[in-house]
């Protein structure tokens, strides 16, 4: 049986998503997603909750969600693609679907091949010599990883007449209406988050500042810096980026520093065991006879830990409390 795996952000989640598992559901019997919670890939905190983009991706042909916590989902394209392929592996994913702008297996496949597609998560798209898309440098991770658990990997064309899902969020934050946005948490973006994010910053040494995740090669002294001089998030994110350091690896570093993660923790990270979002009949039946089924109990300290930090960070800015529930669908 074709059990197909995608690794989704849904933030958020769109018509091009439901086009997506449209088109993965043709050529498969079940189809598991795994998706970031509260903080994406890019740092983001998320319009939507795990809850929400669980209960749509259901209703629109998933069959089983998983959550992939945030100190896994924060991390650059090589480690992002890792950890979700890691996860999906555990339910007998047999194939990978992705969007992709390039749409060529073949091209991927070699990029994936060459020696220096391992992305340092301190440098630049440019200066890791890519001149592909997001979505592509995603690509060629995915591909690298699947070879590792036997995985068919399968790039599928983005439709572009579906808007992205970063043109959803740059429209919905110029006032413009959005499909689903009954389902947008209206405070989550980074001025929100700034007012903590600068107090920290300015209230924490150098030295103590060195010992959080992905705090490295000294992008603690232009972060502090960069508070000091700023009194805006726009601000603090022009006095931070640079050739060096791109837009996406500065909001991975404060939401590491937000959530108070110490580089201490993450020297071995393990990914053992799943979280389960939500699941149908279907999705019921893969996690049958699973030993990798985590519940909150069955956490380590650490994940726990980051569990409790994520909501009650998220909660923060919101009127209305977000808790994480197990979305089951009939």
């Amino acid at each position: 049986m074709k059990i197909a795996g995608i690794i989704a952000e849904y933030n958020p989640f769109h018509k091009g998503h439901i086009y997506q598992l449209k088109q993965v559901a043709l050529e498969s019997k079940a189809i598991v997603v795994i998706v970031s919670s509260n903080f994406s890939q890019r740092g983001l905190p998320s319009l939507m909750t795990l809850e929400n983009k669980t209960r749509l991706a259901l209703e629109h042909g998933a069959n089983l969600v998983l959550e992939l916590p945030p100190c896994y989902a924060c991390q650059s394209a090589d480690f992002f693609a890792k950890y979700a392929i890691q996860a999906l592996s555990t339910l007998g994913v047999t194939d990978l679907y992705f969007g992709s702008e390039l749409h060529d297996l073949e091209t991927l496949e070699i990029i994936s091949n060459r020696n220096n597609t391992h992305i340092d998560p301190s440098k630049s798209q440019a200066q890791n010599n890519f001149a592909l898309s997001p979505n592509d440098i995603l690509g060629v991770q995915y591909i690298k990883e699947c070879k590792n658990y036997d995985i068919s990997p399968h790039p599928l064309a983005r439709n572009s007449h579906y808007k992205s899902a970063t043109q959803t969020r740059l429209d919905y934050h110029m006032g413009l209406s959005q499909d689903f946005e009954e389902y947008f948490q209206k405070n989550q973006n980074w001025d929100q988050y700034y007012p903590y994010l600068r107090t920290f910053l300015l209230l924490t040494s150098r030295e103590d500042l060195a010992s959080f995740f992905l705090v490295n090669e000294g992008i603690e002294n232009r972060l502090k810096q960069a508070a000091i001089m700023s009194q805006t998030w726009e601000d603090f994110l022009k006095n931070s980026v640079s050739k060096t350091y791109s837009k996406a690896r500065i909001q991975r570093t404060c939401v590491m520093l937000l959530l108070q993660i110490k580089k201490s923790q993450m020297e071995n990270p393990s990914f053992f065991k799943i979280k389960v979002a939500g699941f149908d009949a279907i999705g019921k039946e893969l996690l049958k006879g699973k030993e990798k089924i985590m519940k909150f109990a069955d956490m380590d300290d650490f994940l726990k830990d980051v569990e409790l930090k994520s909501y009650a960070l998220y909660n923060s800015v919101e009127e209305k409390k977000v808790t994480r529930q197990v979305v089951i669908k009939p």
